[in-house]
């Protein structure tokens, strides 16, 4: 199956879905950091708490080895 190209919107929508599983239980993190597969991609996100509100920051397609 040939992967699908995924746009930044779409990416950062899957990222704040699974969001909750990943957020750190010591409260004093600002910074989380995890990887998923989506249409045969692998990703990298990147979020930032501000005001005990996790913002998404950044995303990275990871290569495939």
């Amino acid at each position: 199956m040939a992967k699908k190209k995924l746009s930044d919107q779409q990416i950062q929508a899957i990222a704040e879905s699974l969001l909750p599983s990943f957020i750190p239980k010591d409260s004093s993190e600002n910074q989380l950091a995890f990887h998923f597969t989506a249409e045969g991609s692998h990703y990298q996100v990147a979020f930032e708490k501000e005001a005990k509100i996790w913002k998404f920051i950044s995303c990275q397609e990871q290569a495939e080895e």
